[in-house]
């Protein structure tokens, strides 16, 4: 591959990742844009708070995004090794064991073809340790997140107990100095005396971004229940509730109506993942007709799972194949072009790319009898699926990192209390009533 050749790939791969509704990169992305905003918008009330949000949100990102995969290869590489399974192996492949005849059949090892017949000898204890894997993991992270919540909570409590106190002493010493200036006079100051401080389903288990929906149910309901005060409460109210809205169902929404829009105006569909699009193999294949003979072959094998499995390994130069190979639909082993049986094959997700593959290609010969070139199609076609993952992502960053932290600032400012944070007024009110310092 040349070196314009690797940057087109590269760039593909991008904009590839950032529109997969399965990948946790444009969560993180998202999310990490929600997490500079609301640290911002925290430090334009006082640098206090904007601490604890700073430590809040970017802790929980790191629980967030790090805490369910860590956890998943501390269970492979403990509990699953132990048993002496390969923990490579996609539980969903032993729900159909005619299928998964095909699996051992193309194995692209010998040492993977015995793997999967000791899964399948002890398949009842091998999807048991799968479903405990998703257990642990996911409760495991939400524990350590209510438990790092306590520990903010805590340290923030100790930081802004401190320097209340702290500024109570320098006022006390600046009056007592005025005061000895003035009249000349010393007035004995009783130090103050400090006293105690106070303190599922298979879909989900197998997605990663499904898996987070349910650890980001377990940290929505802790940070509302847990919340100090009215103000945090309506705080996290208003974050959180864009935060879902926006990572797990806008986003998706958005993407799918520039696809329509852009089927809509332009006839052209960009619903193939950006690889394929923005390869020249598919390209090549339109221009010289050859995909008509990929679809014929497709079509010809989809007469039932084993065949059409058979087909993928069999037909490695079919176009419906090298595009399921791109979308990372089909896997392959690592530095081979040997598919790994061991990951599961959506087939009704290959049979997908057929699909949209042959609306393409009517698309493709609907231009050219209006005149358009290939190279035209094909630029546009582009384009459109670029904007489409930028506005997708765009619109979701302008929210979350601008609106919403907006929209609570502003909630802030026309309350009651104003923009001064509750936490530190509370903490406040309770070394007065302690005596430890003075109104």
């Amino acid at each position: 591959m040349g070196v314009v050749g690797y940057m087109i790939w590269n760039a593909a791969k991008i904009y590839s990742t950032l529109g997969n509704p399965d990948s946790l990169i444009p969560l993180a992305v998202k999310d990490g844009t929600q997490c500079v905003g609301m640290t911002a918008g925290s430090y334009i009330t006082g640098k206090e708070e904007g601490v604890d949000r700073l430590i809040d949100e970017f802790g929980t990102e790191a629980l967030w995004l790090g805490g369910i995969p860590g956890l998943r290869w501390l269970f492979d590489k403990t509990v699953i090794k132990a048993f002496g399974f390969d923990s490579k192996i996609d539980p969903r492949n032993l729900k159909d064991m005619e299928l998964f005849k095909k699996l051992k059949e193309f194995a692209p090892s010998e040492e993977i073809k015995k793997n999967l017949e000791k899964a399948e000898k002890n398949r009842r204890l091998f999807k048991n340790l799968a479903a405990s894997k998703f257990v642990f993991s996911t409760l495991t992270a939400a524990a350590a997140y209510f438990g790092f919540t306590r520990l903010k909570q805590y340290y923030t409590h100790q930081q802004i107990r401190k320097n209340l106190i702290k500024e109570y002493q320098e006022k006390q010493k600046a009056q007592e100095e005025a005061q000895k200036n003035s009249q000349n006079l010393q007035s004995p100051q009783n130090n103050p005396s400090f006293k105690g401080f106070g303190k599922v389903v298979e879909e989900f288990a197998f997605s990663s971004v499904k898996n987070m929906w349910i650890l980001d149910g377990f940290i929505t309901f802790e940070r509302l229940a847990d919340a100090r005060n009215p103000q945090e409460f309506a705080g996290y109210a208003i974050k959180e509730g864009s935060c879902l809205f926006f990572l797990y169902f806008a986003g998706k929404k958005i993407q799918q109506w520039m696809e329509n829009a852009a089927k809509k105006k332009h006839n052209k569909s960009i619903t193939l993942d950006a690889r394929v699009l923005e390869g020249e193999e598919l390209k090549k294949s339109f221009e010289n007709a050859s995909i008509l003979n990929s679809i014929k072959e497709f079509d010809a094998a989809n007469s039932s799972k084993e065949s059409l499995y058979e087909f993928i390994h069999k037909n490695p130069e079919n176009e419906i194949v090298k595009a399921a190979k791109k979308s990372d639909i089909v896997k392959l082993l690592k530095n081979t072009e040997k598919i790994d049986t061991r990951e599961f094959i959506d087939l009704e997700e290959v049979k997908g790319i057929k699909e949209k593959t042959a609306e393409l290609y009517a698309q493709y010969k609907d231009a050219l009898s209006k005149g358009e070139t290939s190279d035209k199609f094909f630029k546009q076609v582009r384009k459109l699926k670029r904007q489409s993952i930028i506005g997708n992502i765009g619109a979701s960053i302008l929210a979350l990192g601008v609106i919403t932290p907006a929209a609570m600032l502003l909630k802030r400012y026309s309350d009651k209390s104003g923009k001064e944070f509750q936490t530190k007024r509370d903490i406040k009110e309770q070394l007065i009533r302690e005596g430890v310092i003075k109104a």
